[in-house]
């Protein structure tokens, strides 16, 4: 008998015994069940892991002890937690596992879940494309010796405004309309915000502006100017001093609306704060 405990022993160590169910043939007893540390052991998870998918409805222990309270887990369990496992690698969130996991779900409501998940992460991918496209931007200008322009998006209300459309000659006759305008209101009614909305500009070949104020109080109507709203917009803004060059802020925005996939949804936007000037592009997915 010790000879053959000594064979069984070489055998398991060496792995035979794992080969065609010999395990059991073999008359060796397993653990029925395991208790939570030994189970998170051989799962490769910790038991703090093990406790938080309980309290979450993702695995249940087998059972627990009424008087000790020790959860305890069966063999199969471990290719349960295996599967979650892999879904969560994949990117499934916990509440999407649980409804993979769920008995009561068919496969076709899995095949939604996951094609929804596919469609997330093939658009991450798509902006980090994009993202990484504008970095590579960032750093040709810096191999340039060129300062970067910062792009930001920004969501503004519509706005009451006064306004007046000319046709120019030149950008800086703009100014002219722009002074008329403001003489032509009451001061009291006039906002803070105030700049110009740019139907066409010198690339299109020719030029024509909108001078416009925003209104804190109603005014009355004259032929002069136009009462309206500036429409609410999602708006791609850079900046430009007194000191800089804006078609440097015009280039900056039209690559990153390139990069990014945006078209021009309106009148671009110069915005006037004492001597900076902010541009604006409002946005519309291509």
């Amino acid at each position: 008998m010790e000879g053959s405990s000594e064979i069984e022993r070489s055998r398991f160590q060496n792995g035979d015994i794992f080969e065609s169910g010999a395990l059991w043939e073999s008359g060796l007893d397993m653990p029925a069940h395991y208790r939570i540390g030994e189970f998170a052991e051989l799962s490769g998870v910790s038991a703090k892991t093990l406790r938080f998918y309980d309290e979450v409805g993702l695995l249940r222990p087998a059972s627990i002890d009424p008087r000790t309270r020790y959860r305890h887990y069966l063999p199969q369990q471990l290719e349960e937690l295996a599967s979650i496992l892999a879904l969560k690698d994949i990117g499934v969130s916990l509440a999407e596992v649980r409804q993979l996991s769920s008995k009561t779900h068919s496969n076709k409501e899995r095949q939604e879940i996951l094609n929804e998940l596919k469609k997330r992460v093939e658009y991450s991918i798509q902006t980090a494309s994009r993202s990484l496209q504008w970095i590579q931007s960032v750093l040709d200008d810096l191999d340039g010796c060129t300062r970067p322009i910062p792009v930001v998006v920004k969501r503004r209300p519509a706005i009451p405004i006064a306004s007046i459309r000319s046709k120019v000659e030149s950008y800086a006759q703009i100014a002219r309309f722009e002074k008329e305008l403001l003489n032509a209101l009451p001061p009291h009614a006039v906002g803070s915000v105030r700049g110009v909305l740019w139907h066409r500009c010198a690339d299109s070949g020719s030029l024509e502006g909108e001078p416009f104020v925003a209104l804190k109080q109603r005014v009355p109507a004259r032929s002069f100017y136009d009462l309206n709203h500036l429409p609410p917009a999602t708006l791609a803004c850079s900046y430009s001093g007194p000191e800089e060059n804006d078609e440097m802020a015009y280039d900056a925005i039209r690559r990153w609306m390139s990069l990014r996939g945006y078209q021009l949804a309106g009148p671009k936007r110069e915005i006037y704060f004492d001597r900076l000037l902010e541009i604006q592009f409002p946005l519309r997915s291509a």
